[in-house]
This record gives C-alpha cells, structure tokens and sequence, in this order.
C-alpha cells in the first residue's frame, strides 16, 4: 500500500524532526556511547532472539547486557594493566635494540655514529602511552558515567530493537522496502564482521601466541600475546607489526634461532594463517565486504573520528558501497519502466 502523503500531517512529524534535533545536539558529547551501544546490539538482537524463546525477552536481554559488560569489562581492565606494567620493559628493550644496531654498524664500518638521540626520543614516547594510560585509569569516574549510559543503552537496544525494526518495516512497501533491506544487510554485516569475526581473531590469536612465546624464550610471554591479540583486530596488518618489531630485535641482538623461529613459525601462524585463512573463513558467505574496505576503514575512521571511528569508519563506507548498490537498482528500474511498451 502506497502513502497518501496529503493525509500525513507534516506539522506534527516537523516537530518531531525538530524534538529529535534538539535531542541530538543536547546529547551529542555523549553521542559516541549510544552509537556504541546501538551497534553492539545490532550484532547482538538475533542472539537475544534465540535466548527469549526459553526465557522472557526482557530477562534474556538483561542476561546478555550483562554478560557483553563484564567480558568487556574484564577484557579492557586486564589489557590495560599488562600493558602499563610492561612499559618498563619495552622501554629496555627498544634501548638494547638501538644499542645493539649502533654498535654492529660502528664495528663493521670501523666509524662512530653520532648520538642523535633516538633513545631520548623513544623514553618519551614510551613515557608518554605510559602516562596516557595512567590518565585513562584516573579518569575512572568521567568513564563510569559513560558505562552506566551504555549498560543502559545497550539494554533498550537489545530489549526493544527488533519491535523498533519490525515498526519501521511495516511502514515500507516496494522498493522502498527493498532498498531499507540492503542499507541493514551491509549494516549486519559490517557490524558482524568487527564485532564477531575480528574480536574472535584476536582471542585465536592470543592463544596461538603464547605457545609461539614460550618456545621463543622470551620473557613476557602474556605481554606480547596481548599484543598480538591487539593487532590482530586490524585485517592485514595483524601481528605482523610486533612480530617485524622482534625480529629486528632479534637481529640487532645475533640471535639467529630467535630470528628463524619468528620468519618460519611465528609469521605463518600468527599472521598468515589468521589473515589469510581464519579471518576468510570466519566471514564466510554472510559478509560480502572487502576486507580492503575494512582495513581503509579502521584507519580512516580513526584518523578522523578517534577510537569511535573504529566502528563507525568501517560502517560509513560500507554503507556508501549499499547506497551505490541502490542507485544503480533505481536507475535499472527507471530505464526498465521508460522502455515498457505503452497500452
């Protein structure tokens, strides 16, 4: 059934549009949450849906609220402390890689390189992601608004998103219908592949790598395991970073099994095998997204919209290739009804 635009009383949806503004701009420092919260719970709906056939849906929605919370929770709390302990040590052993160049290079080429203070340069670097993190862990009240904001957010959106959904669509007819379906399949998608396929890549990850660690010989086995883990939430560049960031120091240290062990077990499986197999495999037939749209996507978003942008970055231009899609089913079917022949 088609609208009958004459009969919709436009004042009451142009105050409504102007009530949602003024919400928008009101919340906008907090917009970031919300977005956050929606997206998760895009990926999270059909499961809630699974669990409300056995239990009541506002109880399953309670159960996985909290569930995603505490993993969240123990996840970033866990990572953080890792990280900031072993500032220290990263910090010896960007030191004794340094050293170690320096000192090869002046003994094969009899010279004395100047100091042009690298070392200076990387403690306060270092120094600085240390103090960064200490500033996140001091800021625990600002961020404990922000939790309560998205546990509470995430509840409705899990509890009440597919009623909202299956409002919307009862309002759509044709191809208008048609096209909603395609902006939400690349929506799913795109959030399915982040939230699911990336996030189980990097807990494959980090239990691929603490084996690798161990036989390495280094200490630290659970730092650089988390810091692989970490890496392996971007497609192709995964653990590559730190596993290149080793093998120099390795080779800045003569150690030629460490080097060999990192070129012949270490990348193949952290880093092809996940990149190149699992990931692949893990997105499957449902997610019909480039991983190269992925990749700009992280970066992109990043750069511009900060951490957020790692969701939303992605997302946007997903959606730019399903409005593409659109346009040109509309253009096939407006060239398709000019060439129908006239009764």
């Amino acid at each position: 059934m088609r609208y009958q635009w004459e009969s919709v009383d436009r004042l009451s949806l142009g105050i409504v549009g102007l009530i949602a503004l003024i919400t928008f701009i009101a919340f906008f420092p907090l917009m970031r949450v919300i977005v956050l919260a929606l997206s998760l719970a895009i990926v999270l709906i059909p499961y809630q849906e699974r669990l409300a056939r056995r239990i009541s849906p506002a109880l399953s929605a309670i159960l996985i609220t909290v569930g995603v919370v505490f993993t969240l929770l123990v996840t970033v709390i866990l990572t953080g402390t890792v990280l900031y302990q072993n500032m220290e040590y990263l910090i010896s052993i960007i030191s004794s890689m340094i050293e170690g160049f320096k000192g090869a290079f002046e003994s094969d080429l009899f010279l004395s390189i100047p100091d042009l203070g690298f070392e200076e340069m990387t403690n306060t670097l270092l120094t600085t992601i240390r103090d960064t993190i200490f500033s996140y862990l001091m800021s625990v009240p600002g961020i404990g608004v922000e939790l309560i904001l998205f546990i509470g957010s995430l509840y409705l959106f899990v509890c009440k998103g597919q009623k909202i959904g299956d409002d919307i669509s009862k309002g759509l007819y044709g191809r208008s219908r048609n096209n909603i379906t395609i902006i939400w399949k690349r929506v799913s998608d795109t959030l399915y592949s982040i939230y699911i396929v990336h996030f189980s890549i990097a807990v494959i990850t980090f239990f691929l790598a603490l084996p690798f660690f161990w036989l390495l010989g280094y200490d630290h086995i659970i730092f650089y395991s988390v810091l692989c883990a970490l890496f392996a939430l971007v497609p192709f560049l995964g653990p590559f970073v730190i596993l290149a960031f080793l093998a120099l120091y390795a080779l800045s240290m003569g150690d030629i099994r460490a080097l060999l062990l990192i070129l012949f077990i270490g990348y193949p499986v952290l880093s092809i095998a996940t990149d190149l197999y699992l990931r692949p495999v893990l997105m499957g037939k449902r997610v019909e997204i480039n991983p190269v749209v992925i990749f700009i996507g992280f970066f992109g978003g990043m750069a511009v919209m900060g951490i957020i942008g790692f969701i939303l970055g992605p997302l946007l231009l997903s959606l730019i290739i399903g409005g593409y899609q659109i346009v040109i089913n509309e253009l096939h079917a407006a060239t398709s009804q000019s060439e129908a022949p006239k009764a």
